[in-house]
């Protein structure tokens, strides 16, 4: 039974090219929130600090915020904050869906812990298919609305 959405930052929640959150995430956000705890574990690449501070004033801003019980901005070692994650949740890897654009980063680590994973499957890393080191996620979608019909 999933009782946590963890959730990737850039290009999933986030539209990193066009610099706003993705259509509908406020309203998909608020119908899960309902059923779920959700949480934000994101790299950042770059100019940590900066760009860190500017994904808070933006969850701020949005009104956002208040959906999340745990967002992890990490410059590196995002296995690591996946697993502070689950122990601040309080809940096993079994008990989360990992949504993500990539598969060789959240997708991954879902598959390899056995949480339910979703593929956000568009934009930049649209092509950085499921191999066998990745495995294949439990759901590919196109648009972050599908996940209300598939938790």
């Amino acid at each position: 039974m999933i009782k946590a959405i963890i959730f990737d930052w850039g290009r999933t929640l986030y539209d990193s090219e066009q610099g706003r959150l993705g259509a509908g995430v406020p309203d998909l956000l608020s119908t899960l929130a309902r059923r779920y705890t959700l949480a934000i574990v994101s790299l950042v690449s770059g100019e940590y600090e900066r760009r860190s501070a500017e994904r808070w004033q933006i969850l701020r801003d949005s009104g956002i915020e208040s959906r999340f019980a745990a967002a992890r901005f990490v410059a590196t070692d995002k296995d690591r904050a996946y697993v502070e994650t689950l122990a601040e949740l309080r809940v096993r890897a079994q008990e989360v869906a990992i949504v993500d654009d990539r598969v060789r980063r959240g997708i991954a680590w879902g598959n390899q812990h056995g949480a339910l994973t979703a593929w956000l499957c568009r934009g930049r890393f649209a092509a950085e298919l499921p191999d066998a080191v990745t495995g294949k996620p439990a759901h590919t979608i196109s648009e972050l609305s599908e996940l209300a019909r598939l938790l």
